[in-house]
């Protein structure tokens, strides 16, 4: 992933295509050794401390099986790695049930990335250490999508940012587009709820984050055809 992937800091939406191309991962976690074939999300942060903080794509397009990987994205100059999280809306009782009724909902937790640069331009790893330590975990986090259906999920420590996204499940509509079936399977609850109850759960940072659900529910809509300038 280069710059030119990351549209959404030059201010427009960012779409995954169907099916996402998933990528075949090995690396060491904390957790010890792995190997899986994912579809990559990356977690993103500026650089230039303008609180723009997104998942990336915004929404991603996948086949039921398939595994999504968060990953932490640092490129200089970019992004940085920060703390964040991967919380499905319902995860927690923070807010409604925004996924299949039939799925396993998900939460990463907080998740440390390696914010800090010192001044040879290298990872502070002592400060990344002490808030793994703090947190108790750290690195990236995936989940395997079994259920056909839109998932909304969130940034714990970010979505007052609108650092919100969407994982869709399958093709939900056919080839008509999201016109062409009534009642798609998966479409409810979260391209139905009443989102607008988010600001009475969240009276601090809810009005930004129901903005971001508004247009995620939009992108899903075009089906990734939105014309640039969105969030």
């Amino acid at each position: 992933m280069d710059v030119d992937a990351l549209s959404m800091f030059k201010g427009a939406p960012a779409h995954g295509e169907y099916p996402a191309e998933p990528t075949q991962f090995e690396m060491e976690m904390p957790e010890g050794h792995m190997e899986m074939e994912a579809v990559t999300i990356a977690m993103t942060a500026a650089t230039d401390d303008s609180n723009n903080y997104h998942f990336m794509p915004h929404v991603a397009w996948v086949e039921p099986g398939q595994t999504v990987f968060w990953e932490h994205f640092s490129q200089r100059g970019v992004s940085e790695r920060r703390t964040h999280s991967v919380t499905a809306f319902g995860s927690a009782d923070l807010f409604m049930r925004l996924i299949p009724d039939d799925a396993h909902s998900f939460d990463s937790g907080y998740r440390a990335g390696t914010h800090g640069i010192d001044q040879d331009e290298l990872i502070d790893e002592r400060h990344n250490r002490e808030m793994a330590e703090q947190i108790g975990q750290e690195g990236g986090f995936s989940h395997q999508f079994e259920e056909e259906g839109v998932y909304f999920y969130y940034c714990q420590p970010h979505h007052q940012f609108k650092m919100a996204g969407a994982v869709v499940v399958g093709e939900l509509w056919g080839d008509g587009g999201t016109e062409s079936v009534s009642d798609p399977s998966g479409w409810s609850p979260a391209m139905t709820a009443d989102t607008d109850r988010i600001p009475e759960l969240d009276p601090l940072h809810g009005e930004a984050l129901l903005d971001q659900v508004h247009e995620l529910r939009e992108m899903i809509h075009s089906g990734g055809d939105m014309e640039e300038g969105g969030h």
